[in-house]
């Protein structure tokens, strides 16, 4: 077998991976939104059973969603071995083999964090294993590209069209950093509690900008127009400061993807191993921005503020493989060309 070979037995296998990561950020999602982070207290046991032996029976209430998310992380971890085992045995490359130990490492890492965070009872480790499942999934997604035909392959295209793919590979870096930024704090947001301290949309308790001061007048005056049920009463100005965050962090989020996207419509649409994604990222986003503002709207529904959870991680999934695309085809080199070709089509040059 060839150094630059691809397999498509493993290839097959590192999209599943990937694809299975999804759901399990789901569940996370859900498990934090029905507030059953701790409904089975011990670890890696549940209720003192082991975790694959854990009676059906006694799976009710916020049990069935920390275990069903326990059962099935298990299974995310099972997959990342068969990936490592069959990246040992069919691929002759090392830096396959190597990353898919560290592949497995990194699922290995999350497992802990989140038996840590049951253990020790700790938020601050809750909202860590949050972000890291996120940093996983791009990482189950990067693998997926290094297995892919794209690695040993060149593209034909214009020198305007080289330039511009450093260009966008560098605004696409940004935009990362700018997804993962929000993710972190809605993350911390959803942890602490913060869903609702701001409880009306577009406005800010019915102003642009949130309160800087609450007594217990403001308190008595938000229960009154907004109920007694969001815990207003309780609400503190962290809670209401980090959401607004949140608000103006979707803000920046919007600018950062638009600007990739149009750029990508503009000066690389000829690439559809690019295009594709940043039509994907649109349609996320729009997505996205819906399932934010009916979470407030409709008071938090555990559904809707998980759907919400985890297209976050698709946009920040789509944002980081359309970089690591990018950087695969400046790795490997375009065949660059003065001619003109039909906009419609890519030519793939293979080594």
């Amino acid at each position: 077998m060839k150094p630059t070979s691809y397999n498509p037995l493993l290839h097959r296998l590192a999209l599943l991976t990937a694809a299975a990561t999804f759901p399990l950020i789901f569940l996370g999602g859900l498990v934090t939104s029905h507030g059953a982070g701790m409904a089975v207290p011990d670890w890696p046991n549940t209720w003192g059973y082991n975790m694959f032996a854990f009676p059906i029976s006694k799976w009710v209430g916020g049990i069935f969603y920390e275990h069903t998310h326990r059962l099935y992380a298990s299974g995310i971890g099972f997959l990342t071995i068969v990936l490592m085992v069959v990246a040992w045995l069919k691929d002759s490359r090392r830096f396959i083999r190597w990353t898919s130990v560290a592949l497995f490492l990194a699922v290995l890492s999350q497992g802990i964090i989140g038996g840590l965070r049951v253990v020790l009872n700790d938020r601050d480790l809750a909202i860590v294993h949050g972000c890291f499942a996120q940093l996983f999934f791009c990482f189950a997604a990067t693998f997926c590209v290094m297995t892919s035909p794209l690695i040993g392959s060149s593209i034909l295209m214009s020198q305007d069209e080289a330039k511009w793919m450093r260009r966008v590979m560098r605004m696409a870096s940004v935009a990362f950093v700018v997804v993962f930024g929000q993710l972190i704090i809605g993350a911390i947001m959803r942890h602490k509690g913060a869903g609702l301290a701001i409880p009306d949309f577009p406005t800010a308790y019915g102003g642009i900008l949130p309160p800087t001061h609450i007594d217990n007048d403001f308190r008595q005056q938000a229960i009154h127009q907004f109920g007694p049920d969001l815990g207003l009463n309780r609400v503190t100005l962290f809670q209401i400061w980090i959401h607004f965050a949140h608000r103006i962090g979707a803000v920046l989020v919007t600018a950062a993807l638009l600007t990739l996207c149009i750029t990508i419509f503009a000066k690389l649409r000829r690439l559809r191993m690019i295009l594709t994604p940043a039509i994907l990222l649109i349609v996320f986003l729009a997505t996205q921005i819906t399932l934010g503002i009916l979470t407030v709207l409709w008071r938090k529904p555990a559904d809707i503020a998980s759907l919400h959870v985890a297209v976050g991680s698709l946009i920040l999934m789509t944002t980081w493989v359309i970089g690591v695309r990018l950087f695969a085809l400046s790795k490997v080199g375009p065949a660059h060309t003065n001619v003109q070709s039909d906009p419609l089509e890519l030519t793939a040059v293979q080594p």
